[in-house]
């Protein structure tokens, strides 16, 4: 009988396949890549969602500028300075998931929207809300006051907990334009 050879014995078993201590090892540098950039990942993929109340808090602001300084018919004749009346939310609640709003038509508040030429093309996420302090022409901004407020309501997880983000403007008294006064205020930016 011939005695076995015990470094043989080793470098036959390594020649069929990784050791238990190779296999561990890759599990523990792939298991700490992973700890590493999955939160990043997701962090990332939540805040370009949220990027879609800003653009178009930005869009409803420049739309209704140019309504404002834009000249309406009016009983009383042409006029300027003017604002439609409150709309929304559109759609009524917030989603996680993308849904589409026919901004021109089916709303409750499509006169708005259709008036300020406010219809994102994708669906959104986020519930809109054009919220002037009093609708009508020619009107001025008091120092200190806003004439009129974008709101974005979003839930982006589904837990019942909304963020907001809202912009403000008013009537520039020099120029009478409609212009952003403040930050974009956030509150919850990711629930």
């Amino acid at each position: 009988m011939r005695a076995r050879n015990p470094s043989g014995e080793r470098r036959r078993r390594a020649r069929e396949g990784a050791t238990f201590l190779q296999v561990a090892a890759v599990v523990a540098v792939v298991g700490s890549l992973l700890a590493a950039f999955v939160p990043t990942y997701v962090r990332q993929l939540r805040l370009s969602k949220i990027s879609e109340a800003s653009e178009h808090l930005a869009l409803m602001h420049m739309r209704a500028a140019a309504y404002f300084a834009a000249e309406h018919d009016t009983e009383r004749g042409p006029a300027r300075h003017c604002l439609p009346p409150a709309a929304g939310p559109t759609p009524a609640t917030p989603s996680v998931e993308p849904v589409e709003v026919a901004w021109d038509g089916s709303t409750l508040d499509a006169a708005t929207w259709t008036a300020l030429g406010f219809a994102p093309e994708r669906p959104v996420r986020f519930s809109y809300a054009f919220e002037p302090a009093t609708d009508g022409c020619g009107l001025r901004s008091a120092e200190g006051t806003y004439l009129v407020t974008f709101r974005a309501n979003g839930d982006l997880d589904g837990d019942g907990v909304r963020s907001v983000f809202e912009r403000r403007a008013a009537a520039d008294p020099q120029t009478g334009e409609l212009v952003p006064i403040g930050i974009l205020y956030v509150r919850d930016r990711v629930e």
